[in-house]
C-alpha cells in the first residue's frame, strides 16, 4: 500500500489545467476515480508509439517538410 500522501495541486494542475476538469467535479470525485481519469486521459493522448522519448529537432524538420503548411 502507497503511503505517501496525495500531492492535491499536482494532480489540480493536471485535472484541471490539462484535462478541463471543472474545479467543483475536481473536487467531488473520489482518488480512484481520479486515477482512472487521469489513465483514460493519459491513453487517449499517447502516441501510440513504443518510443516515448520526446520528438528531437531532426525529426521536426522532418515532419515540417511532409507536411508544409501551404
Amino acid at each position: 500500500m502507497n503511503t505517501q500522501p496525495i500531492q492535491w495541486s499536482d494532480f489540480y494542475k493536471i485535472c484541471v489545467g490539462m484535462m478541463n476538469m471543472r474545479p467543483d467535479d475536481f473536487w467531488n470525485i473520489s482518488p480512484r476515480e481520479m486515477y482512472l481519469a487521469i489513465a483514460g486521459f493519459k491513453t487517449f493522448h499517447a502516441s501510440g508509439e513504443d518510443n516515448e522519448e520526446p520528438m528531437d529537432s531532426a525529426r521536426l524538420e522532418e515532419m515540417m517538410e511532409l507536411y508544409p503548411d501551404g
